[in-house]
């Protein structure tokens, strides 16, 4: 835990602008852990990798969810994002690769790749077969790169972040419960700017 505390930590120092940080990686690779180490904005290959197995049952994420609710889980707030992200990730039954945080659901819609970063994703690396959701706050971005598989990203300014961080959690998790039982992956547009990507770029 010491050693992923230290990893999300290197994001809040100097942050690069769009265009400056590390390049996507170009081609896919079924080492996840040494692509997404030398690529920040690298997805998970959920089809490729074994490391990245599919969640088959989700009651013990709705479990955590109903003691989050209860006020029996708790989550740290107060030190940003990325010590929020430690929480979630033990909430959500994440993973942690590189600079970034994925799950894959077995839902009833199919299985949602999931991921939670301070960064924007690489959508070149989701499997086109799977429901594909990033959800991000905004510490920094990299330019999008064109792609051919369609994915979802959720952009929360870091401002909107700071101003309320339990209600932008609060807005994930239930985003993430609707998931798990069947309904569509939303959240609500007075927490995050919606893209769909991977066809004609969609802005909501």
């Amino acid at each position: 835990m010491k050693d992923q505390e230290n990893e999300t930590n290197k994001l809040t120092g100097n942050r690069p602008q769009m265009g400056s940080g590390p390049t996507y990686s170009d081609s896919p690779s079924d080492n996840v852990n040494s692509s997404i180490a030398s690529s920040p904005t690298d997805t998970v290959r959920t089809s490729k990798n074994p490391a990245a197995k599919v969640i088959k049952k989700s009651t013990p994420i709705l479990s955590n969810i109903k003691k989050f609710k209860n006020n029996d889980f708790h989550i740290e707030y107060s030190k940003g994002w990325n010590r929020t992200l430690i929480g979630l990730r033990q909430l959500l039954k994440i993973r942690y690769y590189g600079s970034s945080n994925y799950a894959n659901y077995d839902t009833p819609r199919g299985v949602l790749a999931f991921r939670l970063s301070g960064h924007n994703a690489n959508g070149n690396n989701y499997s086109p077969e799977n429901v594909n959701i990033s959800v991000f706050v905004a510490l920094f971005e990299y330019e999008h790169i064109k792609t051919s598989v369609k994915y979802t990203e959720y952009k929360i300014t870091e401002e909107t972040y700071n101003n309320n961080p339990q209600k932008v959690v609060i807005e994930i998790i239930n985003a993430v419960e609707r998931a798990l039982n069947g309904e569509m992956f939303e959240m609500s547009k007075d927490i995050a700017e919606k893209t769909v990507y991977g066809i004609e770029t969609n802005t909501q």
